[in-house]
């Protein structure tokens, strides 16, 4: 039940945000925002042919990551100022995981994810370094999927699957390429 609502509201808010992106009248107004957001929830659950718009996203994307989800939730609250993302970071670190986890290298980082210790520590240790460089957003990002993880919010028993999805990283990626683009006529002059 919990792996579908929380699906539900990260779907409803990546949607929401998206659309409010082309509405100025809708960006920046919570009452409307939060009315839109119920509105693309309840749709998600409508079904088309047999089965809901909600599961062909979990079919075709997976699950949304909580460290995705509480992104979307600070965008949908405060806007797209209050998140300073590090789009290179997160598309370099989430092609190597994705890469490496497809068995490109004897090193398999997905398995890493399954262990009782290593990978939880790592995590607390960068949501700990995080905090102290007033990166607040990441780190409580990553205690979030950390408590996520240890109370099986997600139908993956993989810590990996509650810190990275393929939407997180595909965002990244071509956030990271768009700021390459745009700095480019910049350092021509």
């Amino acid at each position: 039940m919990i792996p579908v609502l929380l699906a539900s509201l990260g779907y409803g808010l990546a949607i929401t945000l998206f659309f409010s992106l082309g509405a100025p009248w809708l960006r920046g107004h919570l009452k409307r925002m939060t009315m839109a957001l119920a509105a693309v929830c309840a749709l998600l659950h409508l079904p088309v042919p047999g089965v809901s718009l909600l599961a062909v996203l979990r079919g075709a994307l997976g699950d949304l990551s909580i460290v995705t989800l509480v992104f979307l939730t600070i965008l949908f609250f405060q806007g797209p100022r209050s998140l300073v993302p590090y789009p290179r970071s997160f598309a370099l670190m989430g092609l190597a995981f994705f890469l490496l986890s497809f068995g490109l290298s004897p090193l398999h980082l997905y398995a890493w994810g399954y262990a009782p210790a290593v990978l939880p520590c790592l995590t607390g240790g960068l949501a700990f370094l995080l905090w102290l460089r007033g990166r607040r957003a990441f780190s409580l990002a990553l205690l979030a999927a950390l408590v996520g993880w240890r109370l099986h919010w997600l139908d993956s028993g993989n810590l990996w699957d509650y810190l990275l999805d393929a939407p997180l990283v595909m965002v990244a990626l071509g956030r990271a390429v768009f700021l390459c683009i745009a700095r480019k006529p910049l350092q021509a002059r």
